[in-house]
Parts: C-alpha cells; structure tokens; sequence
C-alpha cells in the first residue's frame, strides 16, 4: 500500500472510536454506574458442607472475586438450598444425554431479599457402542454445570447490590 494512503486510513479508524468515547460510550463492565456501594462488596456464603456444594461454593467465590466481591462475614448473604443433579437419558443409536443443577437461591442485599430456584442444563451425546466405556464428557459437564450456576448466582447477587 501506498504511504501516503496510510495516513488517510488510520484517520478513518481512529476517528469513530474517538467520536463514540467523546459522546459517553463505554465498554460494557467499564462505567461508573457498575460500581458497588461498600456496604454491598462482601458477601456471605450459606451451604451445606456436603461435596456438591463444595463444587458450587468454589465457583460462586471464583465468580464474586472476578467482580471485585470479597466472601467473609456479613449481613448480605447468599444461600443456596436444596442443590440437585438430574440426569435424564433419551437412549437410540446415540444417547442423548441432558444434565440438570438446580437450586433454590435465597440472596439477602441490605433490607431487599428475593428468593428464586435458578437451574442450568448442558446436552450432549453418548455412544455407548463405543470401546471407551467411561462417559468422560458426561463428568466434564459436571464441572462445567457448577460452574456456571456460580457464575449466574454471583450475577445475580450483583445486580441486586447496584
């Protein structure tokens, strides 16, 4: 390309991002309004300690950490009651496979408490013709489920703290 083209085109790219930052535009997760009062940045955990809730405590704090929230001693509160695992199997040629986590979540924020059953599922196929015998996607899943009911637990408690 010709230089003195260059010149002409990196104007042409600079120019819209400068014009929407001029006008207020932001990157989503950037602004002031996404921040949280003090009193609403530490949280409490409430679970069983069976192993399940184990795995969905760790994901819940791993979550609130990535969103600047600290677990600990407070009077906001998260608890989580009644987790269960369902799987439920739709056998042909191929297994198709759905696995269920659900929960009844109970988030306290100052004087505004909401309880809700929140629940997320992943589908997949299993041949079980197949020389492996071990349903190893069926266990990564698991890991995967926990996870992303702490991540939609932990954004849940932090639209009620804004």
């Amino acid at each position: 390309m010709p230089k003195f083209l260059t010149a002409p085109l990196l104007a042409l790219a600079v120019l819209p991002a400068l014009t929407l930052s001029g006008c207020g535009f932001a990157l989503r997760g950037t602004g002031e309004s996404l921040q949280i009062a003090p009193a609403y940045q530490t949280v409490q955990l409430s679970l069983d300690d069976s192993q399940e809730n184990l795995h969905l405590k760790r994901a819940m704090t791993k979550h609130l950490e990535l969103m600047h929230l600290k677990t600990g001693l407070s009077t906001n509160q998260i608890r989580v009651d009644n987790l269960r695992f369902r799987r439920y199997e739709l056998v042909g040629t191929l297994t198709e496979i759905r696995l269920v986590l659900s929960a009844d979540v109970k988030i306290t924020v100052g004087t505004k408490t909401t309880t809700a059953p929140m629940q997320v599922e992943q589908s997949y196929q299993y041949n079980e013709a197949s020389v492996v015998t071990l349903d190893q996607q069926g266990e990564e899943s698991r890991g995967w489920l926990y996870d992303q009911l702490g991540e939609r637990i932990a954004e849940r408690y932090r639209a009620m703290a804004r």
